[in-house]
């Protein structure tokens, strides 16, 4: 975990002094890639309505507003092409650990994990601003994050730290697998 830390505070330190988007390489432990399978599965993460797809319109809906069972779900998102799994902390002892992880390095009072899987030219959300700062990384495949002036490739392994209230938007070039971590101070 150290390795981490010191990727995790580079980064953060680089995005703070300089105000400007950096981004690091680290290698995470490999139990923070979930199969698609093992989630969207998940009895617990239906009932607390914690799955979620992104639609045309590029609005965010809850599954369980269209599905009623775990088996249903399933079926359902096979032929949508952003899937948001929230708060994937609460479901996994590696996520628990690593929440807790950054928690303590940012001196947050709260962490949240979010799963994407995203296929190839996936809709997302159009620009906005989130009110916390955001730590993404990208799993498996290829993520593009653009700002109003510039644009970063998250590869394997790429994780770029976002300050609070900054302009962004994502895309996917490819179907891949990403992390987003909320860090609330």
């Amino acid at each position: 975990m150290n390795d981490f830390k010191h990727s995790i505070l580079t980064l953060m330190h680089a995005a703070l002094d300089s105000r400007k988007i950096t981004k690091v390489q680290y290698v995470p432990d490999q139990s923070l890639l979930l199969s698609y399978d093992e989630l969207t599965l998940n009895p617990s993460l239906f009932e607390t309505e914690s799955i979620f797809f992104i639609d045309e319109s590029r609005h965010s809906s809850v599954v369980n507003s269209y599905c009623n069972s775990v088996s249903e779900t399933y079926l359902f998102l096979q032929n949508k092409s952003l899937i948001q799994i929230n708060n994937i902390e609460t479901y996994n002892r590696t996520y628990v650990k690593f929440c807790d992880t950054l928690k303590n390095i940012f001196k947050a009072t709260k962490i949240d994990c979010h799963l994407y899987y995203g296929k190839k030219n996936a809709p997302s959300f159009n620009f906005h601003k989130d009110p916390m700062a955001v730590l993404i990384g990208c799993l498996e495949g290829k993520k593009d994050i653009k700002f109003k002036k510039r644009s970063v490739s998250l590869e394997v392994n790429d994780w770029i730290y976002i300050p609070v209230n900054t302009n962004h938007k994502a895309q996917y070039p490819i179907d891949s697998v990403t992390l987003s971590v909320g860090i609330y101070k």
